[in-house]
């Protein structure tokens, strides 16, 4: 105001020096600079309000977040992790926004007379900024302990998993082997040479040649085509569970009626052709 006061002052003057030519020159100077400094002095309050704007607006932004924002350790809140983390990450954007939005602030009113209600603006604007700066610290600080517990969670969620699987496979296990079966077909040479028969019993030879069976499943083996003619049953399987046919060929077909009362005896078949 002291400087636009001097400035009316110059203008009236000149006035009254009308036919002066000296004096008009003097004064039309002094005018100039005196618009340049108001000028200069406008400018920098419209940028001194400008950033006054961005760091109110940066401060009501952050409160609209942390209203929004609610670190707890419930399910709903480990689905959400993600967002929780991004909103954590934009407040902090807008902290350090404003960090530098009111350093830049001090630096003008550093370089010029600002008005106690200026300064009086930025000393709040400082305020806000170190309690929120101590807000979102916080909220870093119960961001850690919710991803130390969500980690907690992930490492029993694992655990539970890889138990559920274990167990599933162990009943996988137990399933087959309560349904696994074992046939073998041959000539009475090929059987005793691998000593499925022995002295006109099958089965008791130890050094029995296992692997020359085949496995199946109960709920899987159904007929078996034995490619040859005058097929029989070595092993017992009760009768009535059971019929052999005939194909198109002539070759005897083992048809199991009833696999779970073909299987009640043994698991092992042994069918000898010739």
């Amino acid at each position: 105001m002291k400087k636009l006061f001097i400035y009316l002052i110059a203008t009236a003057t000149l006035a009254a020096c009308g036919g002066n030519a000296n004096v008009n020159n003097a004064l039309k100077e002094s005018n100039d600079s005196l618009k340049a400094v108001i000028a200069n002095h406008e400018a920098s309050l419209e940028e001194a309000l400008e950033c006054i704007r961005i760091v109110e607006e940066g401060f009501q932004k952050i409160d609209e977040l942390q209203g929004r924002i609610k670190v707890s350790d419930t399910e709903s809140e480990y689905n959400r992790k993600k967002s929780l983390q991004d909103d954590v990450t934009y407040i902090t954007e807008l902290i350090n926004k404003n960090n530098s939005e009111i350093a830049r602030l001090k630096k003008m009113l550093a370089d010029s007379n600002a008005s106690k209600e200026l300064k009086a603006i930025v000393a709040r604007l400082e305020k806000t900024l170190k309690e929120k700066n101590a807000e979102i610290a916080q909220l870093h600080r119960q961001l850690e302990e919710q991803n130390i517990h969500i980690a907690k969670l992930d490492t029993i969620i694992t655990n539970l998993t890889n138990e559920n699987t274990e167990q599933e496979l162990r009943l996988i296990e137990k399933e087959r082997e309560m349904n696994s079966v074992w046939y073998v077909i041959g000539t009475k040479r090929e059987l005793k040479n691998e000593k499925i028969l022995s002295g006109g019993d099958i089965m008791k030879d130890p050094d029995m040649n296992r692997d020359y069976f085949t496995h199946s499943s109960i709920d899987k083996l159904f007929e078996i085509n034995t490619m040859a003619r005058r097929a029989k049953l070595l092993s017992t399987h009760p009768k009535g569970s059971y019929k052999f046919i005939e194909d198109k060929d002539g070759n005897d077909i083992l048809k199991i009626l009833s696999p779970r009362e073909f299987w009640s005896v043994t698991r092992y078949l042994v069918i000898q052709v010739r």
